[in-house]
């Protein structure tokens, strides 16, 4: 009986001192923050809003003050192969090939991958890094004097900007990687709004308030004339998969297909309007095909695409000095381009569903992640019949040319075409290929009907035959500008790099006239820490491609298990949306109508309601 009265005695003064420590050290105080404001461009004022709120009432005395912060934030990071490093070969083992592996991989080959993988992870062998450029900040108090916050505040403030082009945001996603990572380079850019809280005991937290971009100034008007070029399609010298199965596919098409005995292609391309596209315009013009070489290949179709694509060239100069002369064709943006890659921009119609007015909106403008498809209806050609004519929509956010301090964003228009070889070719390449000439010879109602039967052909469309599977595509490609379009600005505008480039303004209050002057950018490096770069980039793994295979669904989260300065570049609110809502609000009467001038207004037009 007295071990269980002070058993009880003991738990009850356990239970006081709790909830005295409770009571003694209450849960700190936290804030929320928006930012809801137009974007940034050249010799503009741009106006903003900031909302502070405190999610619990006991807290809304415990304020001092609010300053918002503007930053820029550049990423740059590599992996090469130091010079004279080696990595060695994948070799042949003597092991039985699972019969899994072999019928999804076409091989019966085995390879011992083990010392290659642990070579991608020596860093012996590999130069590494990841440096952070802060290209300049802004700040200023918007709210202080301990203020009532029972009630979220909105306060107002400006962004004066010199007249200086700075980067665009695209949106670029990294990628997840998987150990081991080969040669390597990303780069990433954000403008980020930070509120910066002091509390009445002292304490200063910083809290995210959203995201911008930067809308920079068209430098030249386009020249609208034609332009020509004559240009030669080629197989892509960008093949990133080096495995040996790979090699092995290369190695039995040249048997069967020797170089020599292929056709060659050229073509005419001509753009109607000239190398520079507007974005929200068409971009038109004709490529016609010509054969310059008697071969045993033939033409088949023609598809035209605008692609963009990011040149790390901070990278590839450290890596050409480092001594890896192959990192540029193992990492260029152009061999990887892409046509989904989109700039920040409230007028995205990825944001349309936001502003629409009734509910049934949506079921006439369904909403689609991306503006307009950039590429043509693919069209079959022949010797008689060899041109195309194409029209591709540029859309309102497709990513300007624009070099940055890491990277440079560079567009292009790709030029696709498939050419055939022979059955006993693709025979020869994939012993036990089914023959087509059953199907090349039946009419189109005994193809639908066999398509009846096949899982993936659309219902009434004929089935497939195996053309897909003895095409190569051949590529050309024609350099263009892509452009904001718009009235050229009466004063020169300074890129962002150029020595003593001035640095925005951040202002409290409705200031809507420029200021006296503008300070310089002062750029802030920082290299990130070796054992944190190398926790992303130096990961060991297996490129094996059946343990990939197996492992496929145990894909590494880099975003969640390694560190990643460039974590919250594209996280939060994006401002600008916010700021379109209000302009939206006010058209419809939900908020006020206010009616503001500033300086260099006419540089940026007002949003619009997206159709």
């Amino acid at each position: 009986m007295k071990t269980l009265l002070a058993s009880l005695l003991l738990a009850a003064s356990f239970g006081a001192s709790s909830a005295s420590d409770i009571e003694t050290h209450p849960e700190p105080c936290t804030v929320r923050a928006w930012v809801r404001a137009e974007d940034l461009s050249p010799d503009h004022i741009s106006r903003g809003e900031l909302r502070i709120k405190v999610p619990r009432a006991e807290c809304a005395n415990q304020i001092a003050s609010v300053a918002l912060r503007l930053q820029l934030d550049e990423f740059g990071e590599f992996k090469y192969l130091k010079g004279g490093a080696i990595i060695p070969e994948v070799q042949p083992s003597n092991q039985s090939t699972p019969s899994e592996y072999a019928d999804w991989m076409g091989s019966d080959v085995v390879y011992d991958y083990q010392a290659h993988d642990d070579g991608l992870s020596d860093p012996a062998l590999w130069a590494v890094k990841a440096e952070e450029r802060r290209a300049w900040t802004t700040e200023a108090t918007l709210i202080e004097n301990n203020p009532d916050l029972s009630q979220p505040i909105v306060t107002a403030f400006t962004v004066a900007v010199p007249r200086v082009n700075y980067p665009p945001v695209v949106e670029n996603s990294r990628r997840y990687l998987r150990g081991p990572v080969s040669k390597h380079s990303f780069s990433d850019l954000g403008y980020r709004y930070i509120a910066v809280v002091t509390f009445i005991d002292g304490r200063t937290e910083d809290v995210p308030a959203g995201r911008t971009t930067f809308v920079p100034s068209s430098q030249t008007n386009p020249q609208q004339m034609p332009r020509t070029w004559n240009v030669t399609f080629e197989d892509s010298d960008c093949r990133r998969d080096t495995s040996p199965t790979m090699k092995k596919r290369d190695e039995d098409l040249e048997k069967c297909l020797p170089e020599v005995h292929r056709s060659a292609f050229a073509a005419e391309i001509t753009l109607d309007e000239g190398t520079v596209a507007q974005k929200g315009r068409s971009l038109k013009g004709r490529v016609t095909v010509r054969r310059t070489k008697d071969g045993s290949t033939t033409m088949s179709d023609l598809s035209v695409k605008l692609v963009t694509s990011s040149r790390d060239h901070w990278v590839q100069a450290a890596a050409a000095a480092g001594g890896d002369v192959e990192f540029y064709n193992a990492t260029s943006g152009l061999c990887n381009p892409s046509s989904v890659s989109r700039e920040l921009c409230a007028e995205s119609e990825r944001f349309a569903h936001v502003f629409y007015e009734n509910d049934d909106d949506g079921k006439v403008r369904p909403v689609r992640l991306y503006s307009v498809t950039t590429s043509t209806t693919n069209k079959t050609i022949t010797p008689a019949h060899s041109h195309l004519d194409f029209e591709i929509q540029v859309p309102h956010d497709w990513p300007t040319d624009f070099s940055s301090y890491y990277s440079s964003n560079e567009n292009q228009i790709n030029f696709y075409l498939s050419v055939l070889y022979s059955q006993d070719v693709a025979e020869c390449i994939r012993p036990g290929l089914v023959s087509e000439d059953e199907m090349e010879t039946a009419d189109d109602a005994a193809k639908t009907e066999e398509g009846l039967w096949d899982p993936y052909t659309r219902v009434g469309k004929p089935i497939s035959t195996s053309r897909q599977q003895r095409q190569m595509r051949l590529q050309a490609t024609v350099p263009i500008t892509v452009v904001r379009g718009g009235p050229v600005p009466a004063r020169p505008i300074v890129h962002y790099l150029t020595p003593g480039a001035l640095a925005p303004v951040l202002r409290s209050g409705a200031h809507l006239e420029m200021p006296a002057s503008f300070p310089p950018a002062q750029p802030v490096f920082t290299v990130e820490a070796l054992a944190n770069t190398s926790a992303r980039l130096m990961q060991p793994g297996s490129t094996d491609p059946y343990q990939k295979h197996q492992q496929f669904m145990n894909i590494t989260r880099l975003r969640r298990d390694y560190p990643d300065p460039t974590r919250n570049y594209q996280k939060g609110n994006y401002a600008g949306v916010l700021w379109k809502k209000k302009v939206v609000a006010e058209e419809r009467g939900i908020l006020p109508l206010r009616t503001e001038g500033v300086d260099g207004g006419e540089d940026q037009l007002p949003f619009s309601f997206a159709p």
